[in-house]
């Protein structure tokens, strides 16, 4: 009897143990390809993700205000009234994870070479579809939920 007690508690110290262990797996992320391939799904057909710009690299330091509208620039970013440059946006629970966004770079819009504050500069915003780690896990992989998420493509310039 008392080894029929003994056997019958090693097995259930092993079944925990397991239970424990099983409970305790990492859950893995998944690659890049699959997230890509989640995402296409809940596009509608004809839509995508916003496109990297071509030649756009972003700024390592905000930029200031620049004294007036570029006359040689053959970016329209510069030839603004508005100007703007692109910054990432990075989120490590996001797929994408890097999004390129823009930023404007004085608060009022440039007229006569001087900037004129009783015009203000704003983000022009684009809502995007990207997918948003949850935290849970299913079948040994992070589960990624459908998020719209707005995102500043260029800026404009309005008077109130």
């Amino acid at each position: 009897m008392q080894l029929n007690l003994e056997v019958a508690a090693h097995l259930l110290l092993a079944f925990a143990c397991c239970q424990t262990l099983g409970a305790h797996l990492p859950c893995r992320e998944p690659s890049d390809a699959e997230l890509e391939a989640m995402l296409s799904h809940q596009l509608a057909p004809g839509l995508s993700i916003l496109a990297p710009l071509e030649g756009v690299w972003p700024d390592r330091d905000l930029k200031p205000c620049p004294v007036n509208v570029s006359q040689t620039s053959p970016h329209l970013r510069d030839m603004s009234t508005s100007p703007w440059s692109y910054r990432v946006n990075e989120d490590p629970q996001r797929y994408p994870r890097q999004l390129l966004e823009a930023y404007c770079l004085c608060e009022g819009c440039l007229v006569d070479r001087q900037e004129d504050r009783s015009g203000l500069s704003k983000p022009f915003l684009q809502e995007v579809l990207v997918l948003q780690k949850s935290g849970l896990c299913k079948g040994g992989r992070y589960v990624y939920q459908p998020h719209r998420l707005q995102v500043a493509q260029f800026c404009i310039c309005i008077f109130p």
